[in-house]
């Protein structure tokens, strides 16, 4: 009979235990919600990974991806090549959105993977490019918000704004960089790190849309510029020496 006694008592703590449990969670999850976005990124041609770790262009990339996913939002790498297999798994997991991000012919995978997305129902909260390769189609119907880094024009392309897209685009020269260190400036790894976080936030319902604000480099990547949609949709430039 002690024993019964002891065991209902030790039954009824541990229920007690899981009903708090269940309610932290639960104020848990209302306080700090899941994180809406995920992030596919292309590197560009001359990507032998497959091979050897290091034999790699747009290494730089790789670095991005790793500072996104220190911050808790889902991040992978691909190459160029495989954007059939970035859709697979974007397909798979089922992101309430996604950011694409591109460098070169990775930037061309990047686009080519937003315009499958949207046969696909899934939104593309975010299009990321750097140093397109040459001059290149509007943007894909259903993107919110496209950033082109380019660092000479007209080899590496612009993206248009045409009466196909309500897409927020911006074309951002990058001042001391060449092709092959794009990838890597802190500049252009700080907007899109800032136009993730903001695009994570409006897919979780705490900012709106139009609150939208580009990059400014004067301003810490933790902050959004002073600006106005208006203002980012226009030409704009970062002026730096990395």
């Amino acid at each position: 009979l002690k024993n019964e006694t002891q065991q209902e008592g030790v039954g009824s703590m541990l229920r007690y235990f899981l009903k708090i449990l269940l309610f932290v969670s639960t104020v848990m999850g209302t306080v700090v919600p899941a994180k809406a976005v995920e992030v596919y990124i292309f590197r560009g041609a001359g990507d032998f990974s497959f091979i050897a770790n290091g034999l790699t262009f747009s290494q730089g990339l790789d670095k991005l991806s790793r500072k996104i996913n220190d911050t808790g939002i889902h991040s992978d790498v691909y190459r160029w090549q495989n954007a059939v297999g970035a859709l697979a798994d974007i397909r798979k997991r089922k992101p309430r959105s996604v950011a694409l991000i591109g460098h070169s012919m990775g930037a061309l995978a990047a686009i080519t993977t937003a315009a499958a997305l949207r046969k696909y129902g899934i939104k593309v909260s975010y299009l990321g490019l750097i140093d397109i390769p040459g001059p290149v189609g509007s943007v894909p119907e259903g993107v919110m918000w496209a950033e082109n880094f380019y660092s000479l024009f007209p080899v590496y392309g612009l993206l248009p704004k045409t009466g196909r897209t309500n897409a927020i685009i911006t074309n951002n020269f990058v001042f001391g960089q060449i092709h092959t260190t794009m990838d890597s400036s802190r500049k252009v790894h700080d907007a899109m790190m800032s136009a993730v976080w903001q695009i994570d936030d409006i897919d979780r319902g705490i900012r709106e849309p139009v609150t939208l604000r580009a990059y400014a480099p004067q301003t810490p990547v933790d902050q959004t510029a002073v600006g106005s949609v208006e203002a980012i949709a226009q030409p704009g430039t970062l002026n730096l020496v990395e």
